[in-house]
């Protein structure tokens, strides 16, 4: 009942704000990785093969593990801060913090929703979709081919241009699997956090 409840919400909520344009979404519920940009919804199906929680008192983290129905494995990532928090602002810095990355190249960016190309340590490319609709919350999916990412770009919009590197690695390895490097330095020392207000100077 809860789960029906929740997917109820989600459904609601994005009804909502379809009426007020320029929206994106990403999440994970009852089964199904939902993507939004605009009016076009992508619904995959996967199931959680799974999951790990970290709470780092400021910031709270779900990892899950998504087996995908045509058997590729994909990471869905939700960090949301305490009610006092919010990220640093520039979200392609995160990116690259979390994934401890060479680099961070953007290949599309609308409506809040973003995508990337991060180059990680062993020179690997990994792609990335990213979603942060306010300061206090970050959704994330990652370990698609570049055509996988290529073709969930188009389905969201027609005019998406493709990725620059097509040898983006494919997750393989369940235990390996979660690539992202949260840890409590970067959480309050980087920080990826911080207490609300603090970039708006003093009154």
């Amino acid at each position: 009942m809860f789960r029906v409840k929740t997917f109820l919400i989600t459904g609601i909520l994005l009804f909502l704000l379809n009426g007020c344009g320029g929206i994106s979404y990403i999440g994970y519920d009852q089964s199904q990785l939902l993507l939004q940009l605009d009016q076009n919804q992508l619904r995959l199906h996967g199931r959680v093969i799974g999951e790990k929680r970290d709470n780092f008192s400021t910031l709270f983290l779900s990892r899950k593990l998504i087996r995908m129905d045509d058997g590729t494995l994909i990471v869905y990532e939700n960090a949301h801060t305490d009610l006092s928090y919010e990220f640093e602002p520039m979200i392609t810095r995160i990116i690259k913090i979390i994934f401890e990355a060479k680099s961070v190249a953007t290949i599309y960016t609308r409506n809040n929703l973003f995508a990337y190309q991060v180059l990680l340590k062993n020179n690997k490319i990994l792609n990335v979709l990213a979603q942060q609709s306010d300061t206090q919350g970050l959704r994330l999916i990652y370990g698609m081919k570049t055509s996988q990412l290529n073709k969930m770009l188009r389905q969201l919009d027609p005019d998406a241009p493709g990725a620059y590197y097509q040898q983006g690695i494919q997750l393989l390895d369940t235990n390996q699997a979660l690539l992202t490097k949260w840890d409590v330095r970067k959480v309050h020392l980087v920080p990826l956090v911080v207490p609300i207000g603090r970039f708006m100077g003093p009154f």
